[in-house]
Protein backbone atom coordinates (compact mmCIF):
# COMPACT_ATOMS: atom_id res chain seq x y z
CA UNK A 1 0.00 0.00 0.00
CA UNK A 2 1.30 3.08 -1.02
CA UNK A 3 2.30 6.45 1.26
CA UNK A 4 -0.97 8.50 1.62
CA UNK A 5 0.98 11.55 1.97
CA UNK A 6 3.71 11.86 -0.74
CA UNK A 7 6.84 14.07 0.30
CA UNK A 8 6.80 17.54 -0.57
CA UNK A 9 9.20 17.59 -2.56
CA UNK A 10 8.41 14.96 -5.09
CA UNK A 11 4.97 17.41 -6.27
CA UNK A 12 4.39 21.04 -7.38
CA UNK A 13 4.24 23.97 -5.17
CA UNK A 14 3.86 23.81 -1.78
CA UNK A 15 0.37 25.63 0.12
CA UNK A 16 2.87 28.66 1.17
CA UNK A 17 3.87 29.40 -1.96
CA UNK A 18 2.65 32.60 -3.53
CA UNK A 19 0.84 30.71 -6.03
CA UNK A 20 -1.65 29.52 -3.93
CA UNK A 21 -4.77 31.04 -2.95
CA UNK A 22 -5.98 30.48 -0.03
CA UNK A 23 -9.69 31.28 -0.75
CA UNK A 24 -9.73 28.30 -3.90
CA UNK A 25 -8.53 25.98 -0.90
CA UNK A 26 -11.01 27.29 1.43
CA UNK A 27 -13.63 26.83 -1.07
CA UNK A 28 -12.31 23.30 -2.15
CA UNK A 29 -12.39 21.93 1.52
CA UNK A 30 -15.79 23.25 1.70
CA UNK A 31 -17.46 21.91 -1.37
CA UNK A 32 -15.72 18.45 -0.10
CA UNK A 33 -17.17 18.68 3.00
CA UNK A 34 -20.79 19.07 1.96
CA UNK A 35 -20.06 16.34 -0.12
CA UNK A 36 -19.36 14.26 2.52
CA UNK A 37 -22.00 15.37 4.67
CA UNK A 38 -24.42 14.41 1.72
CA UNK A 39 -22.90 10.97 1.59
CA UNK A 40 -22.93 10.84 5.05
CA UNK A 41 -26.62 11.12 5.33
CA UNK A 42 -27.39 8.35 2.32
CA UNK A 43 -25.44 6.19 4.07
CA UNK A 44 -27.39 6.44 7.56
CA UNK A 45 -30.59 5.91 5.53
CA UNK A 46 -29.30 2.94 4.11
CA UNK A 47 -28.21 1.43 7.45
CA UNK A 48 -31.88 2.57 8.65
CA UNK A 49 -33.29 0.79 5.74
CA UNK A 50 -30.93 -2.23 6.37
CA UNK A 51 -31.19 -2.41 9.82
CA UNK A 52 -35.06 -2.03 9.39
CA UNK A 53 -34.97 -5.14 6.93
CA UNK A 54 -33.16 -7.36 9.16
CA UNK A 55 -35.22 -6.47 12.47
CA UNK A 56 -38.72 -7.39 10.13
CA UNK A 57 -36.88 -10.78 9.25
CA UNK A 58 -35.62 -11.54 12.72
CA UNK A 59 -39.20 -10.34 14.46
CA UNK A 60 -41.02 -12.54 11.21
CA UNK A 61 -38.96 -15.40 12.05
CA UNK A 62 -39.73 -15.96 15.57
CA UNK A 63 -43.15 -14.86 15.38
CA UNK A 64 -43.78 -17.58 12.31
CA UNK A 65 -44.29 -21.21 13.11
CA UNK A 66 -41.73 -23.59 12.91
CA UNK A 67 -42.29 -25.59 9.98
CA UNK A 68 -40.80 -29.12 9.71
CA UNK A 69 -38.69 -30.06 6.42
CA UNK A 70 -40.16 -32.00 4.20
CA UNK A 71 -38.84 -34.84 2.83
CA UNK A 72 -39.58 -35.75 -0.59
CA UNK A 73 -40.20 -39.94 -1.41
CA UNK A 74 -36.81 -41.52 -3.05
CA UNK A 75 -37.53 -43.01 -6.60
CA UNK A 76 -35.57 -46.00 -6.95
Amino acid sequence: MGNAYPASSSHGPCAGSPSHNDTDWDDAADTERVALIEENARLRALVVQLSTLVLRNVVDQHNSPQLAPVRRPRLD
